[in-house]
């Protein structure tokens, strides 16, 4: 599934095709949500999810953006 065709997706939708299909790279807190960060199609993406209300909150692609939080976590044998 294309990055566009995930988009057109409900987020829960997304997130579950994402976690299921993805690679795991690593996780992080910000502002009590819990970001998950996947590869899919090549490509690194989070999930932002609210643990209170056990909510998707958004889906963020990170093409072309950095994602310095996961560096100190990150395991290069993840990344091949």
């Amino acid at each position: 599934m294309s990055n566009h065709e995930l988009n057109n997706l409900k987020l829960e939708e997304a997130a579950k095709y994402i976690v299921n299909e993805g690679v795991y790279i690593s996780k992080a807190e910000f502002h009590q949500l819990e970001i998950s960060l996947y590869r899919i199609n090549g490509e690194p993406v989070e999930i932002w999810f609210e643990p209170v209300q056990e909510t998707i909150t958004k889906i963020n692609y990170l093409r072309g953006n950095q994602f310095n939080p996961y560096l100190k976590h990150l395991n290069t044998n993840n990344l091949n």
